[in-house]
């Protein structure tokens, strides 16, 4: 039976050497919590609106002009009868725009009130990221960090995702929109 004590003795060794070991390399990095993201181009940047604060997508089309409305509103369209403000989403957050090939894409947002589309270059995909903070890129306040997408089977576009993109922050983007729509009080 000396057999069987040693190789207990040699089994704690093997056991406590190797809890040294896992010990001394430190904690494991915490998983950080992934958004579902759809990404989109708007004028020249990458954005990702988040996923939940999607309705639907669809092909854009000449719009309604409005007077006196904002700069960023292109204008209304209609949609199964019901009537959609379409922000044109690169001027809305100040940043270059560039012409759709195509005519790019409209992202009705999912909210009470009226109905409010973005208008984007091209959605690229819907991705999983992981929310940074970051003071460089649009730098506006409508936007609520930056991201790199995750890992996952389909892999939106490589540019993008290795570059990273601004996350946006739908409520604090459509803020200066629907107080411009106000009339001041006298």
């Amino acid at each position: 039976m000396p057999g069987d004590a040693l190789s207990a003795e040699r089994i704690d060794a093997i056991l406590d050497d190797r809890t040294r070991s896992l010990a001394a390399r430190g904690a494991t990095p915490e998983a950080r919590p992934t958004r579902a993201l759809l990404l989109c181009r708007a004028g020249t940047e990458a954005v990702g609106l988040p996923l939940e604060a999607v309705a639907e997508v669809f092909p854009f089309r000449p719009c309604t002009p409005v007077p006196g409305a904002p700069a960023s509103l292109i204008g209304l369209t209609g949609r199964g009868g019901i009537l959609i403000s379409v922000v044109d989403l690169a001027a809305a957050l100040g940043a270059a725009t560039a012409p759709a090939a195509g005519g790019g894409h409209v992202v009705v947002l999912r909210r009470d009130g009226p109905r409010i589309g973005l208008r984007v270059e091209r959605v690229l995909a819907v991705a999983d990221a992981a929310l940074e903070a970051g003071s460089e890129g649009l730098g506006r306040r409508a936007v609520a960090g930056y991201a790199r997408a995750a890992p996952s089977g389909s892999r939106p576009d490589a540019n993008v995702t290795e570059a990273g993109f601004a996350v946006i922050d739908v409520p604090a983007l459509l803020a200066p929109l629907l107080a411009a729509g106000r009339p001041s009080p006298a």
